[in-house]
């Protein structure tokens, strides 16, 4: 496995690929003895691949856990109300 030495800043985590988020998912389930990712009503693979892809989701689960967030998320909203309001 080639490994890439640029590292992705919190701001580009949604470019992150499926695949890759979906590896390490699995590498975090095997190393933490769990005897699977995802059962009923509890799916680590599900959770992580949106906490990285969907950034309206990442915010809301941020919201509820108390995590502020950085000011470029807020820039998007800004920006899509002024769309929307033309």
């Amino acid at each position: 496995m080639e490994k890439n030495n640029q590292l992705i800043h919190g701001d580009e985590a949604h470019l992150i690929d499926a695949k890759k988020i979906r590896e390490a998912t699995e590498k975090m389930v095997e190393m933490l003895g769990l005897a699977a990712g995802s059962t009923e009503g509890f799916d680590l693979y599900k959770v992580m691949e949106t906490y990285f892809k969907d950034l309206d989701k990442r915010y809301e689960i941020n919201k509820c856990l108390g995590i502020p967030e950085g000011c470029s998320y807020y820039m998007k909203e800004k920006i899509e109300e002024e769309v929307k309001s033309e």
